[in-house]
């Protein structure tokens, strides 16, 4: 009974410290993390110190801080972030046409008479 005690309380403490190594590498890895994430202090704005894990962020900081008060909001944040994201998603909406057409190029359709 108390190797299996033992075992299982192995097993626990692997998947835990598994679990948490795999969150730390994975943040580190995330080029551009959320705003929550990087607002380390919950305090709403983002400094450059907190931003800094977002090399694009830091890159755009004088057109982002339209207040000039040193920090971001969670509004400035979303309109420098949201610029991108439209802009990713016209070429994905791009590539899935040109996906779309060039499958359908060798298909014939016959119109439907009525």
């Amino acid at each position: 009974m108390k190797l299996a005690k033992s075992i299982l309380v192995a097993a626990g403490l692997a998947l835990a410290v598994g679990g948490a190594y795999a969150a730390d590498k994975q943040a580190k890895a995330d080029p551009e993390p959320g705003f929550n994430t990087m607002d380390s202090n919950n305090d709403g704005k983002l400094t450059r110190a907190e931003a800094a894990k977002d090399k694009s962020l830091l890159g755009k900081w004088k057109d982002a801080d339209r207040d000039n008060d040193g920090s971001l909001s969670r509004a400035e944040y979303l309109i420098v972030k949201g610029k991108k994201d439209v802009g990713t998603v016209v070429d994905k909406v791009k590539s899935a046409v040109s996906k779309d057409d060039s499958s359908s190029a060798g298909a014939t359709s016959k119109p439907k008479s009525k």
